[in-house]
């Protein structure tokens, strides 16, 4: 919401996501001030918005000294836990140094403060300096549950995993996989069944610790989503919207179904159908029980060396997932990763009662 006073824009009231009071939702209201401009008094803007739109909200304000709230658990060598005041600017550098995004395109630290309640705020930290971090908004709702899944799940009340990163040095240590871990067990200490997060269907290492590791699904796809380019998005910017059920038998427990647990050897499974063999040979008219869906395996990688070649792959994949990829019945969930010697897969399940029931129990 913009405030203007004088003929001139003074300040910008950003809403998240904070409680519920009752059955009535509660949003923090963050007030940036434009550089300069006066600073109104924050009850004149609690009744603007009330005025405006009829929602309940705190004030918050970025401008005040804020209070971090330090914790710290040990698991392996690396500690994990809440941002101190000293390291929220530590995750800052490290957004900027992942993603090479310009000041601007950084997220504000202040949103780690115990003031501002981010649903997740966590760091791991090595030899006391902190390598990888992820944060998450509380979220009211959210799009259509599956019809066999509504009245199992919360579904008013959700977590928006907005941004996770981790130092390049440090990967391949399972740093991530800890990282949303422990955001599950957060989440289902808060009442909450259900975690989002988007992502590039095209990356693969993501895919392999989402899908095969976490054992989130996808089942919503909206191509070129979002204007995003930075050294890791060099083309149109679809995503899938991932869907954890965080309190599942089938995240919580492991599977001895080799074909469900872990990443699939796709070349061991001859009833599962390929749908493309690179970005050239696309066949969009598959009736199976299960698909496989070719992806580069260094899409980032890819992006750098060969742009117009990376555009193929988004455009051949586009059409696959628009074509394949939904909740209804005789589509196709997103459920796990393969791969075939040098290839690389996302796997899909038709969708029918058997499958619904064996990812919401």
């Amino acid at each position: 919401m913009r405030f203007d006073a004088a003929d001139r824009t003074i300040g910008y009231a950003f809403l998240f996501p904070r409680h519920f009071e009752g059955a009535q939702p509660v949003y923090t209201l963050r007030y940036h001030a434009i550089a300069g401009a006066p600073m109104p008094a924050q009850g004149s803007v609690l009744a603007a918005v009330t005025e405006q739109i009829g929602l309940s909200t705190v004030f918050y304000d970025a401008a005040q000294p804020q209070q971090y709230s330090e914790t710290h658990h040990m698991i392996g060598q690396l500690d994990f836990g809440h941002p101190g005041a000293a390291e929220v600017d530590q995750v800052r550098s490290l957004q900027q140094r992942i993603w090479n995004n310009p000041p601007d395109l950084l997220y504000p630290v202040d949103m780690h403060s115990d003031n501002f309640g981010l649903t997740t705020s966590l760091v791991a930290r090595a030899d006391g300096e902190a390598v990888a971090f992820l944060f998450g908004f509380l979220k009211f709702g959210g799009s259509a549950l599956p019809p066999a899944w509504q009245g199992r799940l919360n579904s008013r009340l959700r977590l928006e995993s907005q941004t996770m990163g981790v130092a390049p040095e440090q990967r391949g240590r399972r740093i991530a996989h800890t990282l949303k871990q422990l955001q599950a067990r957060s989440a289902l200490a808060q009442g909450i069944d259900i975690v989002n997060w988007t992502v590039d269907p095209l990356q693969y290492p993501n895919a392999a610790l989402n899908f095969s590791s976490l054992r989130a699904v996808a089942y919503e796809f909206t191509p070129n989503l979002y204007e995003l380019h930075n050294k890791l998005n060099q083309v149109s910017a679809s995503r899938f919207s991932l869907t954890w059920l965080v309190g599942s038998e089938r995240v919580q427990k492991t599977t001895d179904d080799p074909m469900r647990s872990g990443i699939v050897r796709v070349d061991a499974f001859p009833e599962i159908v390929r749908v493309n063999r690179g970005w050239r040979d696309v066949d969009l008219n598959i009736d199976a029980p299960m698909i496989a869906v070719e992806i580069p395996a260094n899409w980032s990688g890819l992006q750098l060396a060969d742009l117009a070649e990376a555009q193929a792959w988004r455009s051949a994949t586009d059409q696959i997932f628009a074509r394949y990829v939904g909740s209804e019945p005789g589509q196709y969930m997103i459920t796990a990763a393969g791969i075939d010697g040098e290839r690389c897969y996302l796997l899909g399940e038709r969708v029918d009662e058997a499958l619904l029931a064996r990812i919401v129990y």
